[in-house]
């Protein structure tokens, strides 16, 4: 991915009310949150663009990848959507493990509720069932209490 594209997400991402716009200084309870909720998004961005790209290159496999010793085909983009699924593990991990202290830390968690939980996003309101609905309007709410949108591929 080009420094364009990420600047293109990033800018994106700042657009909708992010946690990249939440200031958290050292001192502050949440400051480890805060910056796990940054690299979250960049990389969940980057991964979006990733995903899009290869739902939209349907091709011949062979023209997007190669060949491997047993005849299989494996696509350099299959490699960075892996690469950054790696590298977002641990961040998700950390948000989950870490205590919310102040709203802006609770937003940072919902946020990335909301992008584990996505599905919730496919259907109307009125299609869901009683417990996705009240998962779904919990972390709408809380995004709205901590002055954060939601992710992109909920809005």
């Amino acid at each position: 991915m080009s420094p364009d594209e990420t600047s293109q997400i990033t800018a994106g991402v700042e657009q909708r009310g992010s946690i990249l716009k939440q200031s958290a200084t050292e001192g502050d309870p949440d400051a480890m949150l805060v910056e796990l909720g940054r690299k979250f998004e960049a990389l969940a961005g980057e991964l979006a663009v990733l995903l899009r790209e290869d739902v939209d290159s349907i091709a011949p496999v062979a023209s997007r990848g190669e060949r491997l010793k047993h005849g299989a085909m494996i696509s350099s983009s299959t490699e960075r959507i892996e690469a950054v699924l790696t590298l977002l593990d641990p961040i998700e991990r950390s948000i989950m493990a870490i205590p919310a202290m102040t709203v802006v830390g609770l937003g940072v968690k919902a946020r990335h509720a909301a992008h584990v939980l996505s599905y919730y996003w496919t259907d109307s309101p009125e299609g869901l069932d009683w417990d996705a609905l009240t998962v779904r309007l919990l972390i709408e709410s809380t995004c709205t209490v901590a002055g954060v949108g939601l992710l992109s591929s909920q809005q």
